[in-house]
């Protein structure tokens, strides 16, 4: 379905539907529907979870979002993501990991070299102490998710008891 027909009454994809409808939309446009972006309508939540899921497993880069007949108004029901799917805005872990690792040192070398010349030059130490927070929030960032997936995985494990 698209998600704004100018033919239909109502437009919007999310007013065509009922209470108790969901709605997946999908993170790239598909050929299916020539290019236009459109959704696809299930009569229960878990008929298009089953879906979201199938499409994932099949496309890993996709991210799919289930709506309510609510629509964009609110957050999504469930998101279903590929093994491979890159978000939209998302600083990736790499970036994360050279980012932070380059500032941190950049700006701890930069300190040091400062340091050397007594802070006669004071511009290294100037710029070295602005590089050392967004290194520190990068590398801290990536260690907090690194952690929290790796806690993730040893809950989700088979054999635990609990």
């Amino acid at each position: 379905m698209p998600l704004y027909d100018e033919g239909s009454q109502p437009a919007s994809w999310n007013e065509r539907m009922a209470p108790g409808e969901y709605a997946v939309h999908s993170s790239s446009l598909d050929g299916a529907a020539g290019g236009v972006p459109s959704c696809v309508i299930f009569g229960s939540l878990a008929e298009a979870v089953a879906y979201a899921e199938e499409r994932a497993s099949s496309r890993p880069e996709l991210g799919l979002r289930i709506y309510d007949h609510h629509g964009f108004a609110g957050q999504p029901v469930r998101e279903i993501r590929g093994n491979a799917y890159k978000g939209h805005g998302e600083i990736s872990a790499r970036f994360r990991r050279w980012a932070g690792t380059g500032m941190l040192v950049g700006g701890l070398g930069l300190i040091a070299l400062d340091w050397s010349t007594n802070f006669r030059l004071s511009w290294p130490a100037m710029i070295g102490i602005r590089m050392l927070a967004p290194g520190v929030i990068l590398l801290a960032t990536e260690a907090v998710i690194v952690f929290a997936a790796s806690r993730a995985r040893k809950h989700d494990s088979p054999g635990r008891t609990g």
